[in-house]
């Protein structure tokens, strides 16, 4: 089997490498939140959680809901620094992002080929 090493480096210096197969794709990055979870457009059902060691924070599993996707993420806070989330990716969606869209200041979700019609207001919708 054929394995390529994945480094990942953020602007503070703080590695984070692993093995995956050939052709894996593996995306991570590091934020500053006070929320573990934060929307990234795509719906996510949890399907694991564990204790990791020398860190007092879980980390958690999750799985993209659309069907037959096979996309991964995977959320923890730093070890070193618990007010940044790393949010791991593996794989490639197979399907759009869901569309979002605003109706009376509410979300709507709406097909990601919606042809949108726009028509200039002199009024803001989140006034």
């Amino acid at each position: 089997m054929l394995t390529k090493e994945i480094v990942l480096v953020f602007s503070d210096g703080v590695r984070r490498s692993k093995e995956t197969d050939d052709g894996a794709r593996v995306v991570a990055f590091r934020t500053k939140s006070e929320l573990d979870v934060m929307d990234d457009g795509f719906k996510w059902r949890k399907y694991g959680k564990k204790m990791v060691k020398s860190s007092p924070n879980p980390r958690n599993y999750y799985r993209c809901s659309s069907g037959g996707c096979e996309v991964k993420k995977r959320i923890e806070r730093d070890i070193e620094d618990s007010s940044y989330v790393i949010t791991t990716y593996t794989g490639i969606h197979n399907h759009p992002i869901p569309g979002v869209g605003y109706y009376n200041q509410m979300p709507l979700m709406v097909p990601y080929d919606y042809d949108w019609t726009f028509q200039a207001s002199s009024q803001s919708p989140f006034s």
